[in-house]
């Protein structure tokens, strides 16, 4: 294969990143896409001079001339989406989560191999350069053997109106970090103690804090609030028709050193009369109207693995397994207000 040939299903405002990227890309084609709004799917159309469109994502799904479907769907559709395009014999790059449920997770990896497919999961920070910085100089020894890392990632609170109906927010923003943990500590999760509250009474927590014991002795803390005000500083502010914030913080502490990095602050600013912005440089800016940063470099990799017939050794589909495991246990014990055993 020298050429991908893709679908999409999905084109809300990171479905239409992906395919802005895709098109970019020389060893790749956009064949079809599939999105249930009408109204998005007839302006994709039109702006992008894609022959098949459908509401239907079945029809993305069974189309023979597709070698790899990209899934950017609501959270609770992504497992039962990656099963079917397994069954079809079709490569799947999914946007986090690789599913909501434990159990989804191994069927959908023991189908991967099954069906000799690659399974690649939107894991982006991987591919952003400060958390490859750190990673490096975790794999090189610089910081020493690693003792615990903190990881924290805050969200507008206007963004929880939506998302706050939708999925618990292990799933949303827990997902990113225990990635990142399971990254940085290789090392499997043993313990897991959390705590949850419901600030803004809708079905599901806007807060949540853990504490994870791994295997070889790392200790993590992690945590999540979906309550940043509107009047605070803005970085999420350019390509996804999105205007709030991400505060996300992680410092890694070892015997030799320590690494920190500070989403929110990374030095550059822009003060008009209205507002103070931070734009986010780093995960899918713009660059000569090329879309550039984390989000290309995730894709380019995928695609490459896909042509090659290769597991990502960045983003493994093992990982995303037990990051599964580990939010369920994370659920579990705020639940129970018990700790849970992995």
């Amino acid at each position: 294969m020298d050429k991908v040939n893709a679908g999409i299903i999905g084109l809300g405002r990171f479905g239409r990143l992906h395919l802005k990227v895709l098109e970019e890309l020389p060893n790749c084609e956009v064949v079809a896409v599939a999105e249930k709004d009408q109204n998005t799917l007839d302006r994709v159309k039109e702006d992008h001079d894609i022959a098949k469109a459908f509401t239907d994502a079945e029809h993305v799904i069974n189309d023979p001339e597709i070698d790899s479907i990209h899934v950017i769907t609501d959270e609770n559709s992504h497992g039962e989406f990656v099963k079917k395009i397994l069954k079809k014999s079709k490569h799947v790059f999914v946007e986090k989560p690789l599913a909501t449920s434990y159990g989804d997770g191994k069927e959908i990896g023991e189908l991967a191999t099954s069906m000799n497919k690659i399974v690649m999961v939107g894991n982006i920070n991987r591919f952003s350069q400060p958390y490859i910085s750190i990673k490096n100089n975790v794999r090189n020894n610089h910081l020493g053997e690693i003792a615990t890392i903190r990881v924290k990632r805050d969200f507008s609170k206007k963004w929880f109106e939506n998302f706050g109906k939708r999925i618990h927010p292990v799933y949303e923003s827990g997902i990113h970090d225990i990635d990142l943990l399971l990254w940085y500590v290789k090392s499997k999760c043993e313990r897991v103690f959390a705590v949850e509250k419901y600030t803004s009474r809708q079905r599901y927590p806007d807060l949540f804090s853990a504490i994870l014991t791994f295997e070889n002795g790392v200790v993590a803390s992690l945590e999540s609030a979906w309550l940043l005000p509107e009047g605070g500083p803005k970085n999420l502010v350019e390509n996804l028709e999105l205007d709030g914030t991400i505060n996300g913080q992680i410092e890694v502490i070892g015997e030799k050193g320590t690494a920190n990095f500070d989403l929110l602050n990374p030095g550059y600013s822009i003060w008009t009369e209205e507002k103070t912005l931070y734009p986010e440089l780093t995960l899918w800016p713009y660059d000569n109207e090329k879309v550039s940063g984390a989000i290309r470099s995730e894709i380019e990799h995928y695609i490459n693995q896909v042509l090659s017939g290769v597991e990502s050794s960045v983003s493994p589909l093992p990982d995303s397994i037990d990051a599964l495991k580990i939010s369920e246990a994370i659920q579990k014990s705020a639940e129970t207000k018990m700790p849970i055993s992995l």
